[in-house]
């Protein structure tokens, strides 16, 4: 690694072609519109919104009869943004620094005002739906949601359908709307779709717990060995941030799984605990369907020696209570808040229905005091309605416009992520992690000795979910062909994608990060420590390192705000920096060992490898938090993942280094000598800065942006430059006021 190589600067990143539309795509099986969103309708008419229409009812099913009647059904009329190209011009050019909005991030309560549908639009599908007998609610603050309640009866006369009911395989019954639901025509322009006529699917947690144990290599308890050369990342031992206790730490070694202190050495999180970031003053929000046990919490704090911040929120009253059927809720509180324990953690949890995952969202979204966000459930696209996927997509552009980072789980079963009931052996990726605005964390399997793409095929533990979405186009911002492995031959296209964007529809993952249960996470749940996987871990473990990243002094110091990982600047950083991070490593580690086919799925297409730079096994690559230098050592200089995303969003641009004194100006050729250089464009934050002394380069210590102090290296009699560098940007212009002279 060699100072200086770094070729991008800020205002590159703002040249890169971050605007364009962002539609859904069309392809086979997906819905279509039965109204264009901008046609003009004046007859009270009814006419079918298409993309309400349920998704099959899976293998398996008995059909039992019609819903009985008086059954009562929670659904969210859900209204379309009022200008779509509108709201993605502005999304583009909140990360675009020739933008004039660039970083004015909407605050809490400008959204619907300003991209929601006008009052009169809201108030003429209230009254369109109280014409057909129903009671709406008060619209959503967003303008994007009116809540129904009503009968089975209600809502089939109201909406011109039958609702059935099946036992699926598994013995739970579930109802489903038989056609796609009718409104009145004059307002159907408004309307995006119905939510809640179907509850065949429900999300489920991409956790996963240990299954039989192959003999195996047990993970670093301190980072990554160098496997690949100097360039290789070795994380040192944590010297600052929360430590394990004894139990935690046995159950580690026993099952070669890693404590939190593990996971943040592993990552290189633990730099920063060191510059005194724990992640303070940042709220994150856990997305939940199932309640926890607040003992359990306590537990795990009182074994790290932590005391975090945890509330919870109840949306359409909750998730039950005791401590869940599954270990999700509290894997991703623990994994959190070991991360990065003085972040405030905001828990919602809602009934896992239709509406009621829709209204969860809704709620952290419109609260917008949490500047991360993370879930760990979802459903792949082949289960999920067209209209639920276009509600989703209008609350997370929201989160986006207000500077929120939206992570999910990628899924735990590889390339076919559908879950129990469905032909797995179908491609699909999940959703929400194919959602536009969100960041979609794959899943990876670490040991001392290598990163590779988490694939358990052989004992039917689960692999990383990817994959190519059915129901997106590409993104603008990810539409970056300068990134290696972008666009290959597993890349789809499709006609009603845009041309700006090549045609290709979204991929994923964007990031990956251990998942694997066999190298997993030490939690505390139901009374006993246990490791635990999945991609459910992976999302919350991103989500602490965003957290991370907003309370840097990088981010102070650069005025960059709350910009924890928004996926216009990775992929942007990932574009004008692609040569410094492939093969590197810098900002993310590429994963280029592996496939997530998983063949318990029955599917034989050998998706999806992973390669050089992006791929739809492992994403960009997995997290490295702080740079690394030379033969592997972890660096502040070298930027890694915190320091780049807060450049990119900085609104306080350092000045190139400037030398503008030396004092003392002489020392002798032994060295030793400590010397004050004064001048401009120094970062004072531990580590980020170097001075080269001649053709020596040593630590610069910048108590502020005008002055450093660097000791000497021994050198031959003679004179020398000295001159500065922050953040491997290039070192000062040589002048007359930057000499040493060494004497003998």
């Amino acid at each position: 690694m060699h100072t200086g190589r770094r070729f991008w600067a800020l205002g590159a990143i703002g040249a890169l072609a971050l605007s364009g539309a962002l539609v859904s795509a069309t392809p086979s099986g997906a819905q279509t519109r039965a109204i264009s969103p901008g046609a003009r309708v004046t007859s009270s008419a009814p006419v079918r919104i298409a993309s309400s229409t349920s998704a099959p009812v899976p293998r398996g099913a008995v059909r039992l009869g019609p819903l009985a009647p008086g059954s009562t059904l929670r659904l969210d009329v859900a209204l379309r943004v009022r200008d779509q190209g509108a709201l993605t011009a502005f999304l583009a050019g909140l990360s675009n620094r020739q933008s004039p909005v660039f970083h004015h991030f909407l605050r809490p309560g400008k959204f619907g005002p300003r991209f929601g549908p006008t009052l009169a639009s809201v108030a003429a599908v209230r009254a369109a739906l109280r014409r057909v007998g129903l009671s709406p609610g008060a619209v959503t603050s967003n303008r994007l949601i009116i809540p129904v309640t009503a009968s089975a009866a209600a809502v089939e006369h109201a909406f011109g359908i039958a609702l059935v009911s099946y036992r699926l395989p598994g013995g739970r019954v579930a109802y489903t709307n038989t056609s796609a639901p009718r409104i009145a025509a004059a307002v159907a322009r408004y309307v995006s779709g119905v939510i809640g006529l179907s509850s065949l699917y429900r999300e489920h947690s991409m956790a996963a717990r240990p299954s039989s144990r192959p003999a195996a290599s047990a993970p670093a308890p301190l980072g990554r060995a160098a496997e690949q050369g100097p360039g290789h990342p070795v994380a040192r031992p944590s010297t600052a941030g929360p430590q394990p206790c004894a139990k935690a730490a046995d159950v580690a070694s026993e099952d070669n799984s890693y404590t939190a202190t593990g996971l943040a050495d592993y990552y290189l999180m633990s730099p920063f605990y060191g510059l005194g970031d724990l992640g303070s003053g940042v709220h994150v929000a856990l997305y939940e369907l199932e309640p926890n046990s607040t003992s359990n919490i306590s537990t795990y704090e009182k074994c790290y020696g932590v005391s975090t911040s945890v509330s919870y929120t109840k949306v359409d009253g909750g998730a039950g209570s005791g401590v869940g059927a599954s270990p999700e809720a509290a894997l991703d509180i623990e994994d959190v808040l070991g991360l990065a324990p003085d972040v405030s953690i905001d828990v919602y949890q809602a009934p896992n229905t239709g509406a009621g995952t829709l209204d969860e969202y809704n709620a952290i979204v419109t609260a917008d005091k949490d500047q991360v966000v993370s879930t760990s459930w979802g459903l792949c696209e082949l289960e999920l309605s067209q209209s639920t996927a276009d509600a989703e997509q209008a609350i997370f552009a929201q989160a986006n416009s207000q500077g929120q980072t939206v992570f999910a789980a990628a899924g735990d079963d590889g390339s076919t992520d559908c879950g129990p009931g469905t032909d797995k052996a179908k491609v699909s990726a999940d959703d929400p992690g194919t959602q536009p605005y969100v960041v979609s964390v794959g899943g990876t399997k670490a040991t001392s000795s290598s990163e590779t793409v988490w694939n358990e095929s052989a004992i039917s533990n689960g692999a990383g979910g990817g994959g190519v979405s059915t129901n997106w186009c590409m993104p603008s911002y990810q539409y970056q062909t300068a990134v290696p492995g972008l666009i290959d031959s597993h890349s789809v296209t499709s006609t009603s994608c845009p041309t700006a964007q090549g045609k290709y529809r979204r991929e994923v993952p964007d990031v990956t990060a251990d998942a694997d249960p066999q190298t997993g996470y030490v939690i505390y749940w139901d009374g006993s420590w246990f490791t635990e996987g999945g991609t459910s871990a992976a999302a919350p473990l991103w989500a602490a390192i965003a957290a991370l990243i907003d309370d840097s002094p990088f981010c102070a110091d650069y005025g960059s705000g709350d910009v924890g990982v928004l996926p216009q600047g990775l992929w942007a950083i990932a574009s004008a920096d692609h040569s410094y991070i492939y093969p590197g490593p810098e900002i993310v580690f590429d994963i280029t060992s592996g496939t997530n086919d998983y063949t318990p799925s029955g599917y034989t297409g050998g998706l999806y490898p992973s390669t050089t730079g992006f791929d739809m096994a492992s994403g960009l690559g997995s997290p490295l938090v702080s740079g690394v230098g030379a033969g592997g050592a972890v660096s502040m200089f070298y930027p890694g993942l915190a320091a780049a995303m807060c450049e990119v969003y900085a609104t306080k641009l350092l000045p190139p280094p400037t030398v503008t004194a030396i004092m003392p100006e002489s020392g002798t050729t032994a060295g030793g000598t400590s010397v004050t250089v004064t001048g401009t464009g120094f970062l004072p934050i531990d580590g980020a800065d170097m001075a080269e002394v001649g053709t020596t380069e040593v630590a610069a210590t910048c108590p502020s942006t005008t002055s450093c102090t660097i000791v000497t290296p021994a050198h031959a009699a003679g004179t020398v430059n000295v001159q500065i560098s922050a953040e491997d940007f290039g070192f000062s212009a040589v002048t007359s006021k930057d000499k040493y002279k060494y004497k003998s």
